[in-house]
């Protein structure tokens, strides 16, 4: 499902962290049918750069597919850079790796782990993103396995969100590439950046925030904060493993008190068990101040998006979490524009049709087991 967007209408900029720019073309890419299908394309339409960064790789068919596609355009003369996470691409088959590099695809892996690393779980890269000859981006939730790909494309079909973004903040996300191969790799220096991408005139209002730096592991919670104190109408948010610190959280509690329509699409299930347990132990507060609250039932939800007001949104790799503040690197896409948020706001309410209601009444009614696993969950809040 595509969804494409093109509209000059914004807010006001904010006035913190990197510049917005004017003119994208910006696409919704939702599951992962689509999303593959376009990182496909992008990769054989690519002429100079293919510079790619993922959390985690896997030697299996979804996998395959992708690094026989990076693989030949590397053949092909193109310079193809690949970075991916130790941990999350933990078990990663030494053949996959020698054959990208037997065809001079550029490999970095993030913090390898090593047999006596304390809590190797710890500052990981959980960036998803693409760059091609420093013009198109792609970025969103997906990893490079097959948990992420259609089922009719063997996949486990999880439920996912990514966008395209073809114009001049390209060259923000490009940086964010440049900057952690300068500081991590040993391999040679990347090409010197390409010509600047172009400017679509009726296009959305664009800036990519990461987080790099200790300084900067707040951007993305500041864009969200930011963005929920000001809403003046709705804030519909879609988050996989959502455990918000406490100034998020009072902040959705307190627009809702003053009459902001909250909405919230969680997880019912989830790859890391306890994560929906630990989210449950907070919709109580959020419930008893008129915030709705749905949970995915369909496999697993591993989207992070949000829409504010119809005017501001945001998708990319943040969870609304912790770790999206104190451990990992993150990439998200802020958007000024109605048309992206239209095309937002219309997913999300595809998803709340498939989803179910949490109400307030019935959950004052939930089993003292449950209350007990939501209290042992949130033990481990920090760490989530």
């Amino acid at each position: 499902m595509r969804l494409v967007s093109q509209a000059p209408t914004h807010r006001a900029e904010p006035d913190y962290g990197a510049p917005f720019i004017a003119g994208h073309r910006v696409e919704l890419l939702v599951d992962g049918g689509p999303y593959f299908s376009m990182l496909m394309e992008q990769i054989a339409a690519a002429k100079h750069t293919i510079y790619v960064e993922t959390y985690i790789l896997r030697n299996d068919r979804t996998g395959r597919r992708v690094t026989e596609g990076l693989r030949q355009r590397a053949r092909d003369g193109l310079e193809v850079a690949l970075i991916y996470d130790g941990f999350g691409s933990m078990g990663l088959e030494g053949d996959l790796v020698r054959e990208l590099r037997s065809d001079r695809v550029k490999l970095l892996e993030y913090r390898p782990l090593w047999a006596f690393e304390e809590r190797p779980w710890r500052a990981r890269n959980h960036r998803k993103l693409s760059v091609f000859d420093g013009r198109v981006g792609l970025i969103g939730g997906m990893n490079i396995s097959d948990e992420y790909a259609a089922v009719e494309d063997g996949g486990n079909g999880w439920r996912d969100t990514a966008v395209l973004v073809e114009g001049p903040a390209v060259v923000q996300l490009e940086n964010m590439f440049r900057r952690l191969w300068e500081a991590r790799s040993e391999e040679p220096a990347l090409r010197a950046p390409g010509r600047p991408p172009p400017s679509f005139p009726e296009g959305e209002v664009v800036r990519f925030v990461g987080t790099y730096s200790r300084r900067e592991r707040a951007e993305v919670r500041h864009s969200y904060l930011r963005a929920i104190l000001e809403a003046r109408k709705s804030i519909r948010i879609t988050n996989a493993y959502f455990n918000p610190d406490r100034g998020i959280h009072r902040a959705l509690r307190r627009a809702a008190k003053r009459g902001v329509e909250v909405e919230l699409i969680l997880s019912g299930e989830s790859d890391v068990g306890f994560v929906p347990h630990v989210s449950r132990g907070l919709y109580a507060s959020l419930l008893r101040v008129g915030v709705r609250i749905y949970e995915w039932g369909e496999g697993v939800l591993h989207a992070k998006t949000a829409v504010i007001d119809g005017e501001w949104s945001t998708v990319g790799s943040a969870n609304l979490n912790h770790r999206m503040v104190w451990h990992d690197l993150e990439v998200n896409a802020i958007i000024l524009g109605s048309n992206a948020a239209t095309a937002l706001e219309r997913q999300f309410a595809l998803d709340r049709a498939r989803s179910r209601e949490i109400v307030r009444e019935e959950w004052a009614r939930r089993p003292a087991g449950a209350r007990v696993l939501e209290w042992s969950a949130g033990l481990f809040r920090r760490l989530v």
